[in-house]
């Protein structure tokens, strides 16, 4: 089934404006005009506006009263609260799965990790690797079968990659990495204070290389 055939003008809106986003298209500040965004997804006004509310509910735009739609800018106020938000999300996700974890879990979640600790960082890989480093800690959290933990993490990566953070990352990093999956060892050891502390080092790593990068 194409799930393409069931989507809203509001839903194309959306995907066309927040991949630009994300993919750096539409920078950081830059205006988002209701009739160039109809120009631009192809659809009406109305469509747009919708569109760009559920934006503002995930943290990629910014409205402006009497101004407009905004690109979010990503402050260090608000990179802090974000990951701050994201810290408590994602430690709480891995003390669930320490004690709750199956093999068929652990399995999966080191496949992505060894994909996101071996393939080097360059421009040529850059989207793959934060394609797989959002995947991992998706579903992580995903496992929890908690949707509100899930719902909010979703919306907390989309800030994450309009930060930049893989590439950020990407001229601090040495290789052979195994950050990932020594969160896998760690999560899956069946300890949740070990599985936290291990989670919570992991967030704060990522956190100061997007603050020097911001």
């Amino acid at each position: 089934m194409d799930e393409e055939l069931y989507l809203t003008a509001a839903d194309r809106a959306y995907q066309i404006i927040s991949q630009k986003i994300l993919d750096g298209e539409f920078q950081p500040g830059m205006k988002l005009s209701r009739r160039n965004m109809a120009s631009v997804t192809g659809v009406s006004v109305i469509p747009v506006i919708e569109a760009l509310k559920r934006l503002e509910e995930d943290s990629l735009v910014e409205s402006r009263p009497k101004w407009g739609s905004f690109v979010t800018v990503p402050t260090k106020k608000k990179i802090l609260e974000s990951f701050q938000l994201r810290e408590a999300i994602e430690c709480q996700s891995a003390r669930i799965m320490a004690e709750a974890m199956t093999e068929e879990q652990k399995e999966e979640l080191w496949t992505i990790a060894t994909k996101l600790d071996t393939v080097p960082y360059s421009a040529e890989t850059m989207m793959d690797s934060r394609d797989y480093h959002l995947s991992f800690h998706q579903r992580l959290t995903e496992f929890t079968g908690n949707p509100r933990l899930v719902d909010t993490l979703r919306k907390i990566n989309l800030f994450y990659v309009l930060c930049r953070a893989i590439r950020a990352n990407a001229p601090k990093k040495d290789y052979p990495r195994y950050w990932h999956r020594y969160l896998v060892d760690e999560i899956s050891s069946g300890d949740p204070d070990r599985a936290e502390r291990a989670m919570r080092e992991h967030v704060n790593d990522s956190l100061q290389l997007i603050l020097k990068e911001n």
